[in-house]
């Protein structure tokens, strides 16, 4: 078996394995779901819509992000819990294939996330919103690129998350950094100081629904600057994994 096939293997059965990366990606499945269908039921048609028809069900993506991180964080950082990076190294001696294969699992399994929830979580949405809501033959294209668009951001947030949990060997650190900035707390600062709009939950923001008016990155520049913090994170992860613990 290639070598490299090998530690693919290897690393994706100790994800679903793991009873906490089990839970969280239930979590991360059901939540914004959850959260759609009673945003729906609770619908009042009798006031100004806050966004587009086209971008209901949308608006759940950011309550996915943490869960996607923390998924990502526990993905990279329970063998520095446990003790098993000793036993992972002395199989895999090649350190930057055993990172490339959890980038790799990371990244795909949050872009899954990405497709399957708020796709389920849009169908759910419009269900609830009646005759208020699009048939499914009215979903248009760039609902779908829309799609898209949050799986390219869950999976490069992810990425950035693993980097961050091997820079700091801990997924507490990761959390700390990453979560808050998901959940808010740097969308409202974005007018007096417009160079947060590079931080990488702001740059990428607008690749799970429009956020008008804002001074934000559009889609495709957003998305750039997400991937170069996500390049950024994993190189220097790889950088310092190799030379990191040589004895653990």
């Amino acid at each position: 078996m290639n070598p490299l096939a090998h530690t693919l293997r290897a690393e994706i059965t100790k994800t679903f394995t793991l009873r906490s990366i089990q839970a969280t990606i239930a979590a991360a499945l059901l939540v914004p779901a959850a959260l759609s269908l009673a945003s729906g039921l609770a619908f009042d048609p009798s006031r100004h819509a806050q966004f587009p028809l086209e971008s209901h069900g949308f608006e759940t993506a950011g309550f996915g992000q943490p869960l996607v991180i923390l998924i990502a964080a526990l993905i990279a950082g329970a063998e520095y819990l446990d003790g098993q990076l000793r036993s992972t190294l002395l199989a895999t001696p090649r350190r930057g294939q055993v990172l490339a294969a959890k980038l790799l699992i990371t990244g795909v399994l949050a872009a899954l996330i990405g497709v399957v929830t708020i796709g389920i979580s849009v169908l759910v949405k419009h269900a609830a919103l009646g005759e208020h809501g699009l048939p499914i033959s009215g979903f248009t294209p760039g609902m779908g690129c829309n799609l898209l668009g949050v799986a390219l951001n869950y999976a490069l947030i992810a990425i950035i998350a693993v980097g961050i949990t091997v820079i700091a060997r801990t997924f507490i650190v990761t959390l700390v950094v990453l979560v808050p900035l998901v959940l808010g707390m740097t969308i409202s600062l974005v007018g007096i100081l417009p160079a947060l709009k590079f931080l990488p939950d702001l740059a990428g923001i607008q690749l799970l629904m429009p956020y008008p008016g804002v001074g934000l990155l559009g889609p495709l520049p957003g998305a750039a600057v997400m991937a170069g913090w996500a390049l950024v994170a994993s190189c220097a992860a790889w950088a310092l994994l190799r030379n990191r613990d040589v004895q653990s």
